[in-house]
């Protein structure tokens, strides 16, 4: 095929680009722990407390530990995590590379890692302090190893995904339905061999490699017993109470699913709320239909949909980062469909798309950095106060905690024990956030003839789609 440019430029047009967005995820990577779970990670550096919550259930060992050997050089916890999510992430180039390259040519093959990679609203995410950047990072490798032992025949080779599917579980457990890609493995090697002990000698390496770090989590909460018991509690309030699950939203299921797919995966995931970008990726993926074949690995087309079910389902529809493995996966296949046809303005277009979310994403890197969360802001505003003053709060409290603020503030989510809890605060003013004001509205209590507006605090929404717009409320007795 008679090439647009050399393959030398193309390598180095790729490795230029990954030294462009790995230096400005590094430095705009988020040094803020502004959610109840951001809090949660960025503690367990200091110390590790499942029962304290530092971090949730069920640990996240691998990642806590990875955050605490960058934590040795970089001071602040969520600015470490930030860190380590980049670092793995990035890393992801050369599993995707060895995958890619098996359809098409080299220069094709980095462009379409540098295109999954690069993709705006997964950047922002990563480089944050939750392990969602990690968990890619460390899912890529995961699927590159599986690819490896689908083309190998010995035993040995199902050693290595086994063993980063552990690492997987223990650094963000909700990716479990990946864990179907072993059962496909299995499969086979019982097809191509008719040897049970074979596979049941996979099943048990396998098991054993997630008894590491269920073992090792464990003995810090005094046995397996203990660790489950919480286990429980975790899943159950999730499952009940907390977790925007499909069981406890108040949200009709089609409504649901219109968030699912049209909000989350295509406005945020895949357009980061650009519609320049949105409709570059319209116009590509209109292209990529008609364009040269591409197969994804049947364990990860699998593995997906599953995923799919269980982003959908049992997981809080608020958030999309939820959907960053469907986002990646999308991309991976447009892009691998794109290029994986010899056309000499394929690599252009590549390049083109790249530049442009990759400004985007870097765009929004800067302004998550250069703009602190909303409850920064107001915890910042609130200190400077000299009344006497109380704010009642929903998750906002558990940063508070962790910003160590002077002034008194309390988590409350019924309107029951509000009314009784203000008594104590008779000569105080009372605050409340915009998160209590409609949790009692859902309760079926209409407070609006109680409170008064004071100020609306306002960070990146795409950073922090719940707790991104705070305001502030002044309760007023009648």
């Amino acid at each position: 095929m008679k090439r647009l440019l050399p393959d030398r430029f193309w390598l180095c047009f790729g490795i230029g680009l990954v030294a462009v967005l790995a230096g400005a995820a590094l430095y705009w990577a988020s040094p803020y722990a502004a959610t109840w779970d951001e809090v949660d990670f960025a503690l367990a550096l200091q110390r590790y407390d499942l029962l304290a919550m530092q971090p949730h259930f069920p640990g996240y060992p691998y990642f806590i530990f990875g955050g605490m050997v960058v934590h040795a050089v970089i001071a602040n916890p969520a600015k470490a995590l930030s860190v380590l999510n980049v670092l793995v992430l990035l890393s992801a180039v050369f599993p995707l590379v060895w995958l890619l390259r098996r359809q098409m040519a080299l220069p094709a093959a980095l462009l379409a890692a540098l295109a999954v990679l690069s993709s705006s609203y997964g950047l922002l995410a990563a480089a944050r302090p939750m392990s969602d950047g990690a968990a890619l990072g460390v899912l890529w490798w995961y699927m590159w190893a599986m690819e490896r032992a689908h083309r190998q025949t010995t035993w040995k080779a199902q050693l290595l995904p086994a063993a980063l599917f552990s690492v997987l579980m223990g650094v963000r457990l909700s990716y479990a339905p990946f864990g179907a890609a072993l059962l496909f493995l299995w499969h086979e090697d019982w097809n191509r061999h008719r040897r049970l002990g074979r596979v049941a000698a996979s099943v048990l390496a396998a098991a054993l490699f997630q008894l590491i770090w269920v073992a090792a989590v464990a003995r810090t909460e005094g046995g397996l017993f203990p660790f489950f018991k919480l286990g429980w509690a975790f899943v159950h309030g999730h499952f009940s109470e907390w977790g925007g699950t499909a069981a406890v939203s108040p949200l009709p299921f089609s409504e649901r699913v219109r968030r699912f797919l049209l909000d989350n995966f295509l406005w945020t995931g895949i357009g980061c709320q650009n519609a320049w970008l949105l409709a570059a990726y319209t116009a590509i993926g209109a292209i990529a239909w008609r364009a040269g074949r591409f197969r994804l690995p049947r364990a990860l087309v699998v593995s997906a949909l599953l995923y799919a079910v269980w982003a959908l389902l049992a997981q809080n529809i608020e958030k999309p980062r939820h959907l960053l493995p469907l986002i990646h996966f999308t991309l991976l296949y447009v892009w691998g469909r794109l290029l994986a046809a010899p056309r000499r303005w394929g690599l252009a277009l590549a390049a083109a798309v790249v530049l442009l979310q990759a400004a985007v994403g870097i765009g929004q890197l800067r302004e998550q950095m250069a703009t602190p969360p909303a409850v920064y802001q107001l915890a910042d505003e609130l200190r400077d106060k000299r009344q006497s003053f109380v704010v009642y709060t929903w998750e906002e409290t558990r940063v508070f905690d962790y910003l160590h603020v002077p002034f008194p503030h309390k988590e409350v989510f019924h309107f029951s024990f509000f009314l009784q809890d203000k008594e104590n605060y008779r000569h105080a003013t009372i605050y409340m956030t915009n998160h209590v004001v409609d949790g009692f509205r859902a309760q079926g209590v209409d407070v609006s003839r109680h409170v008064r507006q004071v100020k609306t605090y306002r960070s990146s929404p795409l950073a922090d789609p719940v707790y991104g717009t705070i305001t502030l409320y002044e309760w007023m007795e009648q």
